[in-house]
């Protein structure tokens, strides 16, 4: 017969997991996957790339079948709730776009593939732990495995002098930021005697509401821990002047990495940042939205003049991101119920408008049609013209468009700030936006408007690329991909689905909007 403390311990442990199922699902195949390794047949076949796949639609049908629960699992350190449920979306559909892109991409490298797809769900496993974390230490221990993997993914092509050392600056630039982390945590600890995020939420309105002796003194500590954590989340969240890392492990890294730390990472880290945010930044222990405000405009603003500088194509995209993490930083300083739901309406709808452009750069790239120069994708609108017209509407989501995602997103973090009355912030993120058009429209205007001779110069460099040991077009005229007659099917998959969630968001954001409006009810779940 049990007694009650057994029973107790036996519905903690039942909590605990039932909250990292889909977690741990993930897990589970990564190990599988790896084991793969141990067998040459299995491991040079399409078996990793599959289960992988397969993985991310077992734990997404589990995360739909719990979307309604809430549980807490370690002693709260761990959440599930609707608010992990929308973010669990995203990551989940940025791990699979990631996947399918990887197929044919990775394949042309001589790489190891199961330890390849491994580190990918290991990473998308992190990013889900890092969004259901309500404990400081479960908060960087979850970053420390999502940054490890996006590390080893950077560098991941051997032998490649730009990957290498493009990962080599993610990792140091990652362990100073990890450093900040750290020590805010410690400060925050040493103010509120609390690590769980409930905790020093009530700890906070319980000093301020009683007029606790010493309440200046723990400001000072408190306020200390929340810059210094602030600075370690602003790095991963790719926000001026933290994102020196950003255009060069983008341009190194394999481009679907690229795209998963784009759209994964950035996912994550503006979900815990958010969770943060409306559980202790909110209080006025300082002006912490001040200090956002600038954030958002450096981080717009540099990010757009330094992309309509750039003539790489993944160089432009890595500080197109930095500009978007600016506007993304909108909703969140508006706050309240509309600007964190427009926050996470936003940040899904990236996934998909970023996911497609990074399929159409792999498709040239993949099969060496050109280079990631933007004078190299001249007149591709009439040789390739369902690749170039998914790019088109792609970039002008990015650009903020009418009838697209993008256009929905910025609307609606900029509405709500307007109701919080940062008038001004959203005046400069208006005229961002319509700066931002120019490096948009530029690559739109190469591929439909070249000039006569760099029309001639890209078919040259396209015929060269062909010879020059990639892979050779039968058909210049080919379209996503089609070479030797063979279709890559997982780009098509991407960009047709990316495609049809841009679309759909743009014109019919309330489904979407609503279900941002459930999730962000959990929040103030305290």
């Amino acid at each position: 017969m049990l007694d009650v403390s057994q029973v107790y311990n036996i519905n903690f442990l039942e909590e605990g997991m039932l909250s990292v199922i889909p977690e741990t699902i993930i897990i589970i195949f990564a190990f599988i996957v790896l084991f793969l390794t141990f067998f040459e047949k299995l491991s040079k076949s399409n078996n990793p790339y599959y289960l992988s796949l397969i993985s991310i639609g077992f734990s997404m049908l589990y995360i739909l079948m719990l979307s309604g629960r809430t549980i807490d699992g370690f002693y709260g350190s761990i959440v599930f709730n609707k608010f992990s449920v929308f973010l669990f979306i995203g990551i989940l559909f940025s791990g699979f776009l990631t996947i399918l892109m990887s197929n044919n991409y990775i394949n042309n490298f001589e790489v190891p593939l199961p330890e390849y797809y491994s580190l990918i769900l290991f990473g998308v496993a992190s990013m889900m732990l890092l969004v259901s974390s309500n404990n400081l230490i479960m908060v960087f221990l979850s970053i420390e495995f999502m940054s490890i993997t996006a590390y080893i993914l950077t560098g991941y092509l051997k032998g490649n002098a730009r990957s290498t050392e493009a990962a080599l600056k993610y990792f140091v630039l990652g362990t100073f930021a990890s450093a900040f982390l750290i020590f805010g945590s410690v400060f925050i600890y040493a103010a509120t005697g609390h690590l769980n995020l409930y905790n020093i939420h009530f700890f906070i309105v319980n000093i301020a509401s009683k007029g606790f002796v010493n309440f200046d003194n723990i400001k000072i500590y408190l306020a200390i821990g929340l810059i210094l954590f602030l600075v370690g989340l602003a790095f991963k969240m790719s926000l001026f002047p933290f994102h020196a890392w950003t255009p060069d492990a983008y341009d190194g890294a394999p481009t679907p990495v690229t795209n998963f730390m784009a759209t994964g990472v950035k996912i994550a880290a503006f979900a815990i940042f958010l969770r943060i945010f409306s559980l202790i930044y909110n209080f006025n222990i300082m002006n912490f939205n001040n200090i956002l405000w600038l954030l958002a405009i450096l981080s717009m603003s540099f990010g757009n003049i330094a992309a309509l500088m750039s003539s790489n194509i993944k160089r432009l995209l890595a500080y197109s991101s930095i500009a978007q993490a600016g506007y993304i930083l909108v909703g969140i300083i508006g706050g309240g119920y509309y600007g964190y739901s427009g926050t996470l309406f936003y940040l899904l709808a990236y996934v998909f408008m970023t996911a497609g452009a990074f399929a159409v750069v792999i498709i040239f790239e993949n099969f060496d049609l050109m280079s990631l120069d933007i004078k190299k994708y001249s007149g591709i609108g009439y040789k390739y013209p369902i690749v170039a017209a998914a790019m088109t509407f792609f970039l002008l989501s990015l650009a903020g468009i009418p009838v697209t995602s993008g256009f929905m997103g910025k609307f609606y973090v900029f509405s709500a700030a307007i109701k919080s009355r940062y008038n001004l912030l959203v005046l400069i993120a208006f005229i961002n936006s319509a700066f931002a058009a120019f490096y948009y429209i530029k690559i739109i205007v190469q591929m439909y408007m070249p000039e006569k001779e760099e029309l001639i110069a890209s078919s040259n460099g396209a015929q060269r690329g062909g010879m020059s040991g990639g892979t050779n077009l039968d058909k210049p005229s080919g379209d996503f991909g089609i070479v030797n007659g063979k279709i890559n099917e997982g780009l098509m998959i991407v960009i047709f689905i990316c495609l049809f969630f841009t679309l759909l968001m743009g014109i019919y954001p309330q489904l979407f909007i609503n279900f941002a409006h459930n999730s962000i009810s959990s929040l103030w779940n305290v």
